[in-house]
């Protein structure tokens, strides 16, 4: 790493690994010639020249380190690579945390809420976002402790939808990547919270506790065991 070599292994049973193993073992090595001293060890280490191999392509490799993915093609050197170089202003994206902004994002969802309106006794944050792990394509996970009608939850879930839908989309303009939608959105009862059942365990735990978020105007405080 320190010499900027970046290294791509294979391993050929992983689901989702695809290569063209008769390149790798048919092109001609070239240990011998480069290293005659090592020429015993060919039929284990094979140096491929893969300009002479392929008749004068290249090697091209593009990574995505966030996702831990990468994709090896054989080119006319001729032809320009398909993604230009970064600029400042998408590297200044790339670095960002991404955990931050998704917190600040379930922060203002909370503020918009109007828990008279939706049947909303308490509103929390958990999972990634929470914990300042998330990546690119990390959902945000609320808690949502529910007290309302059929219609209050189906009027919520449609509401938190939109805000999903927009949400994906500010997150593809940051990272080129799209989910079909960034909230995942857990209702919780007054049941589930008596009885520690569900995503309510997550409420006042000893250990990976849920983030209470402010509802709107500060109407709803979270909830306190003995509430």
């Amino acid at each position: 790493m320190e010499a900027e070599i970046r290294y791509l292994p294979l391993y050929p049973d992983e689901h989702g690994t695809l290569f063209q193993e008769s390149f790798l073992r048919d092109s001609p090595n070239i240990l011998p010639r480069v290293l005659p001293e090592h020429a015993d060890i060919a039929d284990t280490v094979r140096v491929i020249d893969v300009a002479e191999a392929s008749g004068g392509k290249v090697l091209r490799i593009l990574m995505n380190a966030d996702l831990d993915e990468a994709v090896g093609f054989l080119v006319d050197p001729r032809i320009e690579p398909p993604l230009a170089p970064l600029s400042k202003e998408m590297e200044k994206k790339r670095a960002e945390n991404h955990w931050a902004w998704r917190l600040e994002m379930a922060e203002h969802i909370a503020s918009k809420l109007d828990p008279g309106r939706f049947g909303v006794q308490a509103m929390y944050v958990i999972g990634s976002t929470k914990n300042a792990t998330a990546g690119p394509q990390s959902d945000i996970d609320l808690l949502v402790h529910f007290r309302g009608t059929k219609k209050q939850r189906q009027d919520l879930m449609t509401w938190m939808e939109g805000w999903s839908m927009s949400l994906d989309e500010m997150n593809f303009h940051k990272t080129g990547l799209r989910s079909g939608g960034i909230l995942d959105v857990h209702l919780v009862t007054d049941e589930d919270i008596a009885n520690r059942t569900s995503y309510a365990v997550k409420i006042d735990a000893v250990t990976d506790a849920a983030r209470p978020l402010l509802l709107k105007d500060g109407a709803c405080q979270p909830d306190r065991e003995g509430s």
